[in-house]
């Protein structure tokens, strides 16, 4: 009796570990289909495509900020973790700040009734997509150390890739000081370019994150 009386008393405070990975996967794929999106949305012009692909994200968003409530909740509820919390904590939130920006892209443009992208936008919705692929990726591989290698690899590739929207942001911001002196076009320009950025910056804060834990566990 005490000997089923502790293991259940085990069961309730030790987690299911592989929980805590299917979530960080259903995260990640949710900045994927978030990212396809917007990748959609950004090419098109027609203002009820715009809005049919902005709700969209928005329950993609809503989506997201549920699996990450349940892994704030679980890091309160369970004893044993597949590694130190503080990184689950941050690997949930850099996940969810993707999709977070992904939802302030368009948010701000309908704000701003700047529904028509440039051409660096559209380029920067493209490489957001292939971040967050890259992203999904690595995310899928933690569990398994086995892939370690292959993990540190998309890490890496997911720098680069940052690399390449801070190039094409730094056009695009080249390009509109030079062809438009409206200071609202610009400001609002700015501020769609900076959330660009953010959202891809976030893909390389969940690289960074992931690279640490498995350094820390080969």
């Amino acid at each position: 009796m005490a000997n089923a009386t502790f293991g259940r008393i085990m069961a309730a405070i030790s987690p299911r570990n592989d929980n805590y990975f299917v979530l960080f996967n259903r995260l990640a794929d949710c900045a994927v289909r978030g990212s396809k999106v917007l990748a959609l949305m950004a090419a098109v012009v027609d203002q009820a495509d715009f809005q049919k692909h902005f709700a969209e994200i928005r329950k993609i968003e809503s989506e997201a900020d549920e699996y990450t409530k349940e892994i704030l909740l679980s890091l309160h509820k369970t004893f044993i973790t597949p590694f130190d919390r503080r990184e689950i904590r941050e690997l949930a939130m850099a996940l969810d700040d993707i999709i977070d920006y992904m939802e302030a892209i368009p948010q701000s443009a309908e704000i701003y009734g700047h529904s028509k992208f440039t051409p660096e936008m559209v380029a920067l919705a493209q490489i957001l997509l292939r971040a967050a692929e890259k992203v999904k990726d690595a995310v899928h591989m933690l569990s398994d150390m086995k892939n370690a290698e292959r993990i540190l690899r998309t890490c890496e590739e997911i720098s680069t890739i940052e690399g390449e929207a801070d190039h094409i942001m730094r056009s695009g911001m080249h390009r509109l000081f030079e062809e438009d002196h409206d200071a609202r076009t610009l400001i609002r320009s700015k501020q769609l370019y900076d959330l660009f950025e953010e959202a891809v910056d976030s893909c390389e804060d969940v690289a960074d994150v992931i690279h640490g834990v498995v350094l820390e566990r080969i």
